[in-house]
């Protein structure tokens, strides 16, 4: 899991006794304070289009994979399995990079170059055409530590949030976006924005997008704006799996700030 402080600052590892860091956990937020990143808390959410994508790349391998003479069903399961799991592992790793591409590039670290050239250029291209012109920053960490959550946003501007998520497709792609997505988006688009008082109340809201980037054919990016008709309908998700996160874990991070 993932924590934030009350100034948004990321928390997901602390010092061991032994001076090492290890990853923090439920323990350490109860003691300092600490909130849930919002993808922490949709992990008690079913995501049908990632368990999908996971039962797809198994039968690939199982499609890819020669058995050998020698194998067992259980041997030969098992190697179809470790296959699937590099491949998976593969294609996370394909995604933070580019996310750290993309970040290098919006904040002017490191020029894209190559392929990396052609995905940047066409992720400008469609915030230029979609959202006009924005004061973005990129990689932005928030704490709401009145609700109890934290997070990092991808691409933040005072009108928009952006997400963007890394996906095998080509110009012949289908459905890329799952409404789980507009959750995640919703906690997001309301950070440093006037809230109401209540949890469950739609507070005042950005407007919100994917940017999917195709992870098979350089240059393909799609943008996908989530209507404004369901916010309301996607702030009650969200936050109803945050009351339910706080009560499975028997955790309530906001009571260390009331009266703050």
């Amino acid at each position: 899991m993932h924590w934030y402080d009350k100034e948004g600052t990321p928390q997901h590892f602390v010092a061991s006794k032994n001076g090492k860091l290890r990853a923090s956990t439920l323990r350490d937020a109860r003691k300092f304070g600490w909130m849930p990143s919002v993808t922490s808390v949709l992990d008690i959410m079913a995501k049908p289009g990632l368990d999908q994508w996971k039962i797809n790349k198994a039968i690939e391998s199982a499609i890819n994979l020669d058995r050998l003479v020698t194998e067992t069903d259980a041997e030969y399961s098992k190697r179809i399995l470790m296959h699937s799991k590099e491949e998976t592992a593969k294609a996370a790793e394909r995604g933070n990079r580019i996310h750290t591409m993309l970040e290098n590039g919006f904040k002017e670290i490191e020029k894209p170059k190559g392929d990396d050239e052609a995905i940047f250029n066409s992720v400008k291209s469609l915030l230029d055409v979609n959202c006009g012109e924005q004061a973005w920053k990129s990689e932005v960490t928030f704490a709401e530590p009145r609700l109890g959550y934290g997070g990092m946003v991808d691409l933040l501007s005072d009108e928009w949030a952006i997400d963007f998520k890394t996906k095998e497709f080509g110009a012949d792609h289908k459905q890329l976006g799952y409404d789980s997505m507009a959750y995640q988006l919703m906690a997001y688009a309301v950070t440093g924005l006037e809230k109401s008082s209540k949890e469950s109340e739609t507070p005042t809201v950005r407007k919100m997008a994917n940017i999917f980037i195709s992870a098979t054919e350089p240059g393909l990016t799609v943008f996908h704006e989530w209507s404004k008709e369901n916010y309301e309908r996607y702030w009650e998700i969200f936050s109803s799996s945050l009351t339910l996160w706080k009560n499975l874990k028997q955790y309530w991070p906001e009571k260390h700030y009331e009266g703050n």
